[in-house]
């Protein structure tokens, strides 16, 4: 695995709305390596979730270049997208995006089969990594019967469990209360310094944002 896992160039990013051209992206260029944690700021609207999204290979970009591992993403197909985000990603959302029917342990088993492993595998490693992020208690819970601290971090304990080199976090406390913030931060942050991930998280919260290693601010002066 090469050190240096994504390189952004100029990337920009507009968008259509009637007669209007809306320059969200403008010339954003960064770079991370493995173990970096990257937090990205900026107020609402300044396209935080946009960026995310492109380097998350979800949303496609208008002007740059932008390299995976040493590929050039522009030249790979979609299925080849799709296998660099099953291999490589993990997303944690503000919103947690669990499955209201499905337990802790098969939210959280779920990344595991959709590489390949068995069932009793992927139960067993969600057990283990839940337990790593005080839920052993809560195994067979529905979200809708855990608090929303504890759906945060199964939503990230599921992001983390196929341990994957890159994390891409949109707001990840953004619904929590500043307590529970940092309390699921601090579970976040321990976990992703002990498996060397790199980071790259959005967010409003300038306490969690000092935290990260390095730090890109995006506003209208950029965008």
């Amino acid at each position: 695995m090469p050190n240096l896992l994504i390189e952004a160039n100029n990337i920009s990013k507009s968008y259509i709305q009637g007669d209007i051209k809306i320059d969200v992206l403008r010339n954003f260029s960064m770079t991370l390596n493995k173990g970096d944690f990257l937090a990205i700021t900026g107020p609402s609207g300044s396209g935080k979730t946009t960026l995310l999204n492109i380097l998350g290979l979800i949303d496609s970009f208008d002007f740059g270049n932008l390299k995976y591992l040493g590929n050039d993403v522009t030249l790979v197909n979609e299925t080849e997208r799709d296998k660099l985000r099953l291999n490589h990603l993990g997303f944690v959302y503000q919103s947690n995006n669990l499955f209201d029917d499905f337990s802790a342990v098969e939210n959280v088993a779920l990344p595991l089969l959709l590489l390949g492993n068995s069932k009793n595998e992927s139960n067993k490693k969600s057990i283990d990594i839940l337990s790593k992020f005080g839920l052993s208690n809560r195994l067979e819970h529905t979200p809708k019967d855990l608090s929303g601290g504890e759906q945060q971090r199964v939503a990230i304990a599921r992001a983390l469990i196929a341990k994957p080199d890159i994390i891409i976090a949109d707001e990840p406390t953004g619904n929590l209360d500043n307590d529970t913030s940092n309390n699921v931060f601090e579970y976040f942050m321990k976990y992703t310094k002990e498996n060397n991930c790199a980071v790259i998280m959005a967010t409003h919260n300038l306490e969690l944002a000092s935290m990260a290693g390095k730090r890109i601010e995006i506003g209208n002066k950029n965008e």
